[in-house]
């Protein structure tokens, strides 16, 4: 599905301010994954994801998606994107009902909303938000969790083979992120979604997702398979601590 073959990114190539954000990076997300990768702030991750999404190109090595070099159109053809803040995923100005009628349509293309798709209306019920029950409110009147909610349904309402996701709880409050990554993880596992998801989260990274990528310096230092390596959530973190302590 996404695959980065020795990826460098450097910015400000050749000037005083050069800075090297990627380094040699390979990675593989094959279909219905759901990867998180973990970090620290200047890790690296925002750099990986934007070479992803498309909006930075490498310097060095190559970014291909479903075995084709990515161009910059070519993920919104085949996958959605769900950043921090919540109010770029969804149109503040219209109701809950009209967000989620758009979504299917992919924007603003006809005269007609048409109709909600009845599985969009299930992963609403499911949040335990009250979304489900209040279709007519306008998006901007919701809550913070309760729009990064609609943003995570609209994304998947055209039904995308991948669903990027950048720091998409950063902004929430505790209760709000279990929520979210909650339903994050049904639309890995109902859906079949390829998920890249990007956090600072340690305790995200403990609790969900197959696989977790530590990195640090522009490096990828660490790939931690749950499932074959048999981790538990309780050891989760102390592996990746060790992995950091390990490189400093």
């Amino acid at each position: 599905m996404i695959q980065l073959e020795r990826v460098t990114v450097i910015y400000n190539r050749g000037t005083l301010d050069e800075k090297v954000a990627l380094k040699n990076v390979d990675l593989l997300v094959e279909e219905g994954q759901f990867v998180v990768i973990v970090g620290a702030n200047g890790a690296g991750k925002s750099t990986l994801m934007k070479v992803v999404v498309g909006e930075v190109k490498p310097t060095f090595g190559v970014c291909r998606i479903m075995g084709q070099v990515l161009r910059e159109e070519k993920i919104f053809k085949c996958g959605s994107i769900v950043c921090q803040d919540p109010n770029l995923g969804i149109f503040p100005n219209l109701s809950i009902e009209e967000n989620l009628m758009l979504a299917r349509k992919k924007g603003f293309r006809g005269l007609s909303f048409g109709r909600v798709d009845p599985r969009a209306i299930e992963l609403l019920r499911s949040c335990e938000l009250g979304l489900e029950e209040n279709l007519k409110k306008k998006a901007s009147k919701l809550s913070g969790g309760q729009k990064q909610a609609l943003a995570m349904v609209m994304a998947v309402s055209s039904n995308p083979k991948l669903l990027l996701l950048d720091e998409h709880t950063a902004s929430l409050d505790p209760k709000s992120t279990e929520k979210i990554m909650e339903l994050t993880d049904r639309i890995n596992k109902t859906l079949g979604t390829t998920i890249l998801m990007i956090t600072h989260d340690m305790n995200i990274a403990e609790q969900y997702g197959d696989t977790v990528i530590v990195m640090e310096d522009g490096k990828i230092i660490a790939r931690i398979d749950k499932s074959k390596q048999k981790v538990q959530a309780s050891q989760l973190k102390s592996m990746i601590k060790s992995k950091l302590t390990a490189t400093t």
